[in-house]
C-alpha cells in the first residue's frame, strides 16, 4: 500500500524512545530507520480490532487485555497485520498489567511484519506517553507556525487536545466514584486505561479548590497525574488528590509554595478513602478562612460535634447551670446525689436496674431519686426532648467542673 502523506504536525518515533522519563524500549520489528518513523498521534485501546479508530502514523498502546492467554501465533499475526494495514507506526505494550512479559508470538509477528514493538514499563502511565507526544507535536506545529508554513492552532489540533482532556477527566471521576463506593477491583480495571496502577498502602488525601492558578497548575499536575504514587480526579468544585504517604510531602510543598488553601487528610488506607476525603474537605473549608494561606491538615477537633461546640459557649453553660440548679441545691442541702443519679440513669437509657448496679444502690432507691429529680425540675422524663436537654446540661457542667 502507498505510504500516507506525512504532514508537518508529526514527530519522529525516536523523540519518544529517547525520552528517558518514559522508559520505552524497542524490542522487536525495528530497523535503522525506526527512530525516524513519523508519529502523528498516540492512541490507547484494548480492542481486538482497533483499526476503525486509528489514523495513519499512530502509536497504539495496549495492555493486552483483549487477548485470552496464551496468545497463539495466528491471532498475533492477524492483529499485527491489521495494524500495519492502516499505517500504524508502532505498538506499545505495557508489562505488569496483563502480561509480565510480552508474548513471544507477538514479538515474532512484529519482527516478521516490521512493526516496531515497544515495551512500556509498569510505572509509565499511558497518559504520560500521550501527553508527551501531544506536547512534542504541538511544539513542532508551533515551529512551523513561526515559519509561516503551518497553523498550530487549527481546529483539528485543538479538538484532539480537548477531547483527550475531557475523556481523561471523565475516566478519573468514574474511578474516584468507584473507590469511594468500595469497588476497588473495578476501579483497578478502568484505571489501566490511563494509569499503571492506583496508589497502594498508606495514603494521604488532598482537597484542592478549583480553578487552579496557572503557575500552580503547571507545577502540581505533573506530580498528581503522571506518577504511579498519585491519583487525582475532579469532584464538584475541587481537585481530589490521593497519594501514597511517601509522595504527600512533595504535593504539600507545591501547595504551600503557591499559598493554596487546600485540605489535607490524616494518613490511612485506601479502604478508608471516603473518610479521608471527608477529612480533607473539612480541612479545606477551614483553610479558606485562615489568616495564613496554605494547606491545612485535618485534626479531629475540626469535626467537633454539637456538644463540643456548646462547651465553648458561656451562654450554654449558664443555661445548663440554671436548668439543673434545683438538683444541685437539693444535693447541697441534703448531701444527696440526685444530679449524679440522674446522669447515670440517663446514660443507661432510663433502665433502672442497670443504672442502679452502676451506682451501687437498690433499684427502688434509684427510682425514688429519679422521681424526686423529675418533681424538682418540673420535667417529664418520659419525654425524649427533656431527656436530651438534661443529658446535655449535665455533660456541660461536668466538662466545666470535672468531678463536681
Amino acid at each position: 500500500m502507498a505510504e500516507p502523506a506525512v504532514t508537518h504536525r508529526t514527530i519522529e518515533l525516536g523523540a519518544l524512545l529517547h525520552d528517558y522519563l518514559l522508559g520505552l524500549v524497542l524490542i522487536a520489528g525495528g530497523s535503522t530507520s525506526s527512530p525516524h518513523l513519523p508519529v502523528q498521534w498516540v492512541h490507547v485501546s484494548d480492542l481486538t480490532d482497533p483499526t476503525p479508530f486509528l489514523t495513519p502514523h499512530t502509536v497504539l498502546l495496549t495492555t493486552g487485555g483483549q487477548f485470552d492467554p496464551p496468545l497463539e501465533q495466528p491471532e498475533a499475526d492477524a492483529y499485527v497485520e491489521r495494524l500495519r494495514s492502516v499505517g500504524t507506526t508502532a505498538l506499545g505494550v505495557a508489562v505488569g498489567v496483563q502480561w509480565d512479559r510480552i508474548p513471544p508470538t507477538l514479538i515474532e509477528a512484529c519482527d516478521r511484519q516490521q512493526l516496531p514493538l515497544l515495551r512500556v514499563p509498569y510505572d509509565t502511565p499511558f497518559i504520560a506517553i500521550v501527553r508527551t507526544a501531544a506536547r512534542l507535536i504541538d511544539a513542532q506545529a508551533h515551529t512551523y507556525d513561526v515559519l509561516g508554513r503551518e497553523l498550530a492552532g487549527s481546529p483539528s489540533v485543538l479538538a484532539k487536545r480537548q477531547n483527550l482532556a475531557a475523556a481523561e477527566q471523565s475516566l478519573r471521576t468514574a474511578i474516584l466514584a468507584l473507590l469511594l463506593s468500595g469497588n476497588r477491583d473495578l476501579a483497578d480495571d478502568i484505571a489501566t486505561m490511563i494509569l499503571p496502577r492506583l496508589p497502594r498502602g498508606q495514603v494521604v488525601t488532598f482537597s484542592v479548590p478549583l480553578p487552579l492558578a496557572s503557575a500552580l497548575q503547571r507545577e502540581l499536575l505533573p506530580l498528581v497525574t503522571e506518577r504511579a504514587s498519585s491519583f487525582s480526579a475532579t469532584r464538584d468544585d475541587r481537585l481530589v488528590v490521593v497519594c501514597e504517604h511517601e509522595a504527600a510531602g512533595g504535593v504539600r510543598r507545591v501547595l504551600s509554595k503557591h499559598d493554596c488553601a487546600a485540605g489535607v487528610s490524616e494518613r490511612g488506607s485506601m479502604s478508608d478513602l471516603d473518610e479521608l476525603l471527608a477529612q480533607a474537605e473539612r480541612a479545606a473549608e477551614l483553610a479558606e478562612g485562615e489568616d495564613r494561606p496554605g494547606p491545612l491538615t485535618y485534626r479531629p477537633e475540626m469535626h467537633a460535634g454539637v456538644l463540643q461546640v456548646l462547651q465553648q459557649s458561656p451562654e450554654a453553660l449558664r443555661r445548663a447551670q440554671g436548668l439543673l440548679a434545683p438538683l444541685r441545691d437539693h444535693d447541697a442541702r441534703n448531701q444527696d446525689e440526685l444530679a449524679r443519679s440522674l446522669a447515670i440513669w440517663l446514660e443507661h437509657h432510663g433502665q433502672t436496674s442497670a443504672a442502679a448496679n452502676a451506682l451501687g444502690v437498690h433499684r427502688h432507691t434509684l427510682r425514688h431519686r429519679v422521681q424526686t429529680a423529675e418533681a424538682l425540675l418540673r420535667r417529664n422524663l418520659d419525654d425524649p426532648t427533656s431527656r436530651a436537654e438534661l443529658w446535655t446540661a449535665l455533660q456541660l457542667i461536668e466538662s466545666a467542673h470535672p468531678g463536681r
